[in-house]
């Protein structure tokens, strides 16, 4: 299951509600209103009509290559740019009216009506069936609605204004099963509000100088409406909304997209959303992810396995120095499996920052327990002592003497929490010296580092000069954005493999 899908669950749901059902999408130009409302008709069932009024029939198709069939029914398309009102359509219009006149009004007054509302609109009901679910989409109904009363003086009977043209529009399409779709070029609420079933807006906004679009579900009768907002995308001419990730334990955790071609300095990161977002990791160099305050671990982790699980696939060691909040089995359980039981220690170790590893080991399985690395086994730093001459040191050098490039992922509150252990206080100095000692490390060991910082962490503005790739992730609305810094890239939301893979970026356009 991927959580980039094409409709909210929610607009799924109200679909599928008996009619008559009314919605409006409304939103600013360019926001995607037209590219959802197309999404609605492809979701919906029965007779599906897109009475348009912006756009050519022509148009749509060059634009909307997709649009025209669904299973075994077609969308039609209503053009009112080019449509011509003739005795002959409103003749079939009347006819098909006729069938749906209250018995018990006044058939003379329910004719007059339908002839009051504009020709496009008689046309779009004419090809409605009468008793079977049918959806319409008016785009734009601001366009129609004041091309229509525009031109209405020079039409006999009584004048009509908006909200009695809007009113009469509701009640003749409240006489069959149909789903109606008004779109319209504005984000303020009217009194159309109150009178449909559902709200839908679209906004397009700047943030951090990115595009992103949202879409927010102010209003679903008769729908729980468990997500009120939805980032999304129009990238190809397709809505594509993302919804909320499921827990960390339900992900498909341990799936790796296979490199394509080998390219020598770099590492694959393990998903190729990832490669062709911002790049592969290059060999000596560092990259940092920040994180704002309520990006949970289990997201980081979400995108750091892959590249973790490729490296020792690949004959690389990796090194995690992990945050305290991570769980054991957070960390352990994408690794197990990547090597023969017993063998995970020659390629994977993890350094306990906080001796709470240790303790939750006890009893586990022996390959966890091996490639613990205690903080008992590294030697305070004292003056003329070698600070390489410790067993991770080693270790990391005896990868790079096999000839395997290798992988260190390192949060900075485990630093901290290590600091703190080891009873080393973060001075501004240790901070100032910190790039020198990652580059120390990073060059003669053949080695990629991905730093793990939040904004305000002492270390962050020491490191970040330093790194090739530098992401910004933010929580929003329940979803991970990432924003590339360098390389400068728009925004991603990371979303659940629609396929086998570990993840997918999914573009914000």
């Amino acid at each position: 299951m991927s959580s980039a899908v094409r409709l909210p669950t929610e607009l799924r749901q109200f679909l599928q509600l008996p009619g008559p059902q009314s919605m409006l999408i409304r939103g600013p130009p360019g926001s995607g209103k037209t590219t959802l409302s197309l999404a609605l008709l492809e979701a919906s069932q029965g007779e599906r009509v897109l009475l348009t009024n912006r756009v050519s029939s022509g148009e749509l198709s060059r634009e909307f290559p997709w649009l025209g069939k669904n299973g075994t029914s077609e969308i039609q398309v209503v053009d009112a740019s080019e449509m011509s009102v003739s005795l002959h359509g409103i003749s079939n219009a009347v006819s098909q009216a006729t069938i749906a006149f209250d018995p018990q009004s006044n058939e003379k007054e329910s004719l007059a009506e339908f002839l009051a509302l504009p020709p496009p609109v008689q046309e779009a009901w004419s090809r409605l069936p009468s008793d079977s679910p049918s959806t319409v989409v008016v785009d734009s109904w601001d366009a129609l609605v004041e091309h229509f009363l525009g031109r209405r003086p020079d039409r006999p009977g009584p004048s009509l204004d908006r909200p009695e043209l809007e009113r009469m529009l509701l009640r003749w399409m409240g006489r069959s099963p149909t789903h109606l779709v008004l779109v319209l070029e504005t984000d303020q609420s009217s009194q159309l509000d109150y009178l449909v079933n559902g709200v839908v807006v679209t906004r397009r906004e700047q943030v951090n100088e990115r595009l992103e679009r949202w879409l927010h579900l102010p209003k679903l009768r008769g729908i729980r409406i468990a997500n009120a907002s939805y980032p999304y995308t129009v990238e190809g001419a397709k809505f594509q909304c993302i919804e909320p990730l499921r827990a960390y334990s339900k992900l498909h955790r341990g799936h790796v997209d296979p490199e394509p071609d080998a390219m020598p300095g770099f590492l694959w990161p393990g998903a190729k959303s990832f490669a062709e977002a911002f790049g592969r990791l290059p060999i000596g160099r560092l990259t940092v992810i920040e994180l704002d305050e309520e990006v949970p671990d289990e997201v980081v982790q979400l995108l750091l396995y892959p590249a973790k699980i490729h490296t020792i696939l690949s004959g690389g060691r990796v090194l995690v120095i992990p945050s305290p909040s991570l769980a054991v089995d957070e960390i352990w359980e994408p690794m197990e499996g990547t090597r023969p039981a017993g063998h995970l220690a020659e390629v994977f170790r993890v350094l306990d920052v906080s001796g709470q590893l240790e303790r939750g080991l006890r009893g586990g399985s022996k390959d966890r327990q091996a490639s613990l690395v205690s903080i008992k086994s590294l030697p305070p730093p004292e003056p003329g002592r070698d600070p390489d001459d410790n067993e991770i040191s080693r270790w990391l050098k005896g990868g790079a003497a096999a000839g395997h490039a290798g992988l260190v992922t390192m949060y900075s509150s485990g630093l901290e929490a290590l600091a703190a252990t080891m009873k080393l206080p973060i001075t501004p100095e240790m901070a100032a010296g910190f790039p020198a000692s990652i580059q120390n490390m990073l060059g003669p060991n053949s080695l990629h580092m991905i730093a793990v910082v939040r904004s305000d962490a002492p270390l962050f503005a020491s490191i970040k000069s330093l790194a090739t790739i530098h992401l910004r992730l933010l929580n929003r609305q329940g979803r991970v954005l990432i924003y590339g810094l360098r390389p400068w890239t728009t925004g991603f939301v990371v979303a659940e493999s629609a396929n086998s893979g570990p993840y997918d970026l999914l573009r914000i356009v």
